[in-house]
């Protein structure tokens, strides 16, 4: 299970308008430090200068075209028109892309170990043991709604299993990199599998 073009973008169009609205929001800072300059100035008789006037009218059609952008990537609900309420809108539905993102990573982990297949002939027990755990962990996972740090370690890479499939199908290892799986495969999930991984026994579906 991969993730879709269609998340992985939209979390970046997320990302693009948060960057953009924390823009946003500096620039309103400094022209309103500018503005309650040039209130002061007004009281006196001067008139604010064409450079402030141009720079507030840019910074509303900024702001203007930020909500409608926002508004269309976040759907049907309402927005409140305040770049405070845009941003938390923004970093909510980032957070849930980002969870969703680590998810199928971790769902497509477990479902490449789950159809890892033993050349040795008839059943390999240790392999065998390791798939009913991935089984069980890919049913466990899809009834949550949160992720445990296992399921964040197979998302980053750091799990066993992830080494286990480096193992399996990584020709590119350094000689340390390669030294290093398998001794921390050997150690999680048992010698016998580690060897088997290394004698290019166990492998990939084609």
């Amino acid at each position: 299970m991969l993730a879709t073009p269609l998340e992985a973008n939209s979390m970046r169009e997320v990302g693009v308008l948060l960057e953009e609205g924390r823009r946003l929001q500096s620039r309103l800072a400094e022209l309103g430090a500018q503005l309650r300059q040039a209130a002061v100035e007004l009281e006196q008789g001067h008139p604010p200068s064409p450079e402030l006037v141009a720079g507030l009218a840019g910074l509303s059609q900024a702001f203007q075209g930020l909500l409608e952008r926002a508004q269309h990537l976040l759907g049907e609900v309402p927005i409140e028109p305040l770049l405070p309420r845009i941003l938390e809108a923004l970093e909510a539905r980032h957070k849930v892309l980002e969870g969703a993102l680590l998810r199928q990573k971790a769902l497509d982990v477990l479902e490449r170990v789950s159809g890892l297949v033993y050349q040795g002939g008839g059943e390999f027990l240790p392999l065998s043991s390791v798939q009913f755990d991935a089984l069980g962990m890919l049913r466990q996972q899809r009834e949550r709604a949160d992720l445990d740090e296992t399921f964040l370690a197979l998302a980053s890479g750091t799990h066993p299993y992830n080494l286990l499939l480096r193992l399996v199908a990584d020709k590119g290892m350094s000689n340390e990199e390669w030294a290093r799986a398998y001794q921390q495969v050997g150690q999680a999930l048992g010698q016998e599998l580690a060897v088997a991984a290394a004698r290019g026994q166990i492998c990939l579906p084609e």
